[in-house]
């Protein structure tokens, strides 16, 4: 019988979806396999390292959190326990002890770890880890397993079709199918990146607390900044909230809850920060979750069938399927979140078939879609006064919940509705030019009103805006420049005819990378370039980002042909696809699950001699005794 090798290229959530159904879908086949994945850190983990501290946080309530896909959902169900990150915590013993979490089982100190709790990340990476181990354990006899820890270098198909993957070692595997699953990315340096740096890099002679952080993941490289320096910190979504936590509670300070609500004491190792964004506004807290763990709103304006009724009409009146978001889906979506908040104020649902969206409801969803919109600002403590009570008035809603306050309950539509978002993006589904707009000005917006962090992070912030550690120095459209005479960066927003200026000394750049394949920095990306195995991604004259795919996720190489052996998921695929990277939720139909599935499947269509093996028989008197089957080979 032959064997087969599969190559998974990244072990993160990712890879390890592919493995997880790998593993359901090679039960009861009799099949010769070697498992082959190349992931230079533990397996399963990816980004979420259980070296992490437990001040960085995940943000999502761990509830909705899972590897495994929901029952019912996929025809090959789960090989091992299929917990949520939540029940898996507490069957491991995790307690809540104050803000931190311990394994000491459940008749020791501290809480249970309740449904609404946000969870470390190491603790999610333990748990990723837990499952990769469950999962390896079940695989059959005919299947090996090994781990590569190193990052892979090179990719190139042999006449035949197989597959050679080059590892940075020079190690070869030669692969009949392979999966890439190789998750986030950093980009070369912008022009700006690259001035930025180039000034940090000239003047440290004379400042010796200047610097530049372009990535800022492993957040232990801040270390280096000293107590004494001023940190920019560009951008104010979740990465800028783990920049914070890294250099306030990670260098010693507390946030105490007393009768005056919480507040911050100091260790005295925090530099000061100042905080600065396109916008320079927070992200929206989370609101208290009192959908459960499957509770979501069910459109009924904003859906794929209503999208795709558009498709025909935009065929048949212009003659082509591609639409304009903002003419045609943004009324839907608009309507969408009215109802619910209209429906949510009311205390009783309008009748879905004659609502229209009002006015008031109009004006509302305006505001928090473009908060900044008709607003002037005097002063710097003007946009200070209002970015206070912007926090305060949205950390009232988030308390409320997500069902109680019509504010929360229309915002998280935007989540529910993310099949119809994806539905509308995907492969082209909207012009070039809107689908620049889109991802330009809409996602910013989904993402800062709708996934921001949980609502202790924003608690947070006021309590170290009123102890004096972070500090907004800029405003909307603050620039950042230099002063060669002194030696540092400076903030500058015009309010009025007056422009603030604000010396700083060190630039943290908060945000993660679009992948773009042509200046990924990534060796094992150019290499793919540079043999033309894989080609970006371009809807018409646009390149949102991401590598070309069919619609089987096989990627295209430079002439447009499809490799039928080649899979890939995941983030760099963000661009043809929308919204790869979220984690699969229990009782749900996710993504993950299913992109995985779908391609697990197709390689075992490839695969002539698959069989389901028959169902055994009972043994019978005088029947040979036979051995036990042997553990899968594991090599680590």
């Amino acid at each position: 019988m032959k064997r087969y090798t599969v190559t998974i290229i990244g072990m993160g959530p990712r890879g390890l979806s592919v493995l997880e159904r790998l593993a359901a879908m090679v039960r009861g086949r009799d099949l010769l396999i070697d498992l082959v994945l190349v992931e230079p850190g533990e397996c399963g983990q990816g980004v979420h390292s259980a070296r992490q501290p437990q001040h960085l946080l995940i943000n999502t309530i761990a509830s909705q959190v899972t590897l495994f896909p929901a029952p019912g959902v996929v025809k090959d169900g789960p090989v091992c326990a299929a917990p949520s990150l939540t029940q898996w915590a507490r069957e491991r013993g995790y307690r809540r002890v104050d803000e931190q979490y311990y394994r000491i089982g459940a008749t020791g100190a501290g809480a249970e770890i309740s449904e609404l709790d946000y969870l470390p990340r190491r603790l999610l990476g333990e748990y990723l880890t837990w499952a990769y181990e469950q999962l390896v354990a079940s695989l059959p006899a005919g299947v090996t397993l090994t781990h590569h820890r190193l990052r892979a270098h090179d990719l190139w198909q042999q006449p035949d079709g197989r597959c050679v993957v080059e590892l940075e070692s020079g190690f070869i595997i030669l692969s009949d199918f392979v999966f890439l699953a190789t998750g986030h990315g950093n980009n070369g340096l912008s022009d700006h990146d690259a001035w930025c740096r180039k000034f940090a890099q000239d003047h440290a002679r004379y400042n010796s607390r200047l610097g530049y952080y372009r990535h800022i993941y492993p957040l232990e490289q801040l270390v280096r900044i000293g107590a004494d320096a001023r940190v920019a910190i560009q951008g104010l979504g979740l990465s800028a909230h783990d920049v914070i936590a890294e250099l306030t509670v990670g260098r010693g300070g507390a946030y105490v809850r007393d009768a005056r609500g919480m507040h911050y004491e100091k260790s005295g190792r925090e530099p000061k920060l100042l905080l600065c964004s396109r916008l320079c506004l927070p992200y929206a807290a989370r609101g208290l979750n009192q959908k459960g763990l499957d509770g979501r709103h069910q459109p009924h304006f904003f859906t794929p069938d209503a999208i795709e009724a558009l498709r025909h009409r935009a065929q048949r009146e212009r003659g082509s399927r591609q639409l304009d978001f903002d003419a045609e889906l943004l009324p839907l979506l608009k309507r969408e979140m009215g109802y619910v908040y209209r429906a949510t104020a009311d205390g009783h649902a309008p009748d879905p078939a004659s609502y229209v969206l009002g006015q008031p409801e109009a004006d509302i969803i305006d505001g928090l879609l473009f908060p900044l919109r008709g607003r002037e600002f005097a002063s710097l403590d003007a946009f200070r006064a209002y970015f206070r009570r912007w926090l305060v008035d949205d950390l009232a809603e988030a308390h409320k919940g997500n069902v109680d306050s019509p504010v929360k309950a229309a915002t998280d539509v935007l989540r529910d509705v993310r099949a119809s978002l994806q539905a509308a993006l995907e492969f082209g589904g909207l012009t070039p030019a809107s689908h620049r707009k889109f991802l330009n000005v809409y996602h910013p917006i989904i993402n800062r009103i709708a996934f921001g962090p949980p609502r202790q992070r924003n608690e947070e912030l006021l309590a170290l805006l009123d102890a004096g550690v972070v500090e907004i120095a800029s405003g909307p459209n603050g620039v950042i420049g230099n002063d060669e005479n002194e030696s540092t960066f400076v903030l500058q927003t015009r309010f009025g005819a007056h422009l603030e200026r604000h010396p700083f000394d060190v630039l943290v750049v908060a945000r993660l990378d679009v992948f773009y394949p042509e200046t990924d920095d990534s060796p094992f990306t150019q290499n793919l370039m540079r043999r033309g195995m894989v080609r970006p991604y371009y809807n018409g004259v646009f390149h949102p980002g991401g590598i070309d795919i069919d619609p089987d996720s096989h990627p295209r190489n430079a002439s447009g042909q499809p490799a039928a052996n080649i899979w890939a998921l995941g983030f760099p695929v963000e661009g043809p696809h929308y919204y790869t990277h979220a984690l699969p939720r229990p009782m749900l139909r996710s993504r993950q699950v299913l992109d995985a599935d779908r391609c697990v499947s197709a390689m075992f269509a490839q695969i002539p001699d698959a069989p389901r093996r028959a169902a055994r028989r009972r043994p019978e008197a005088g029947d040979a005794l036979s051995s036990q089957p042997a553990l899968p080979r594991v090599t680590m």
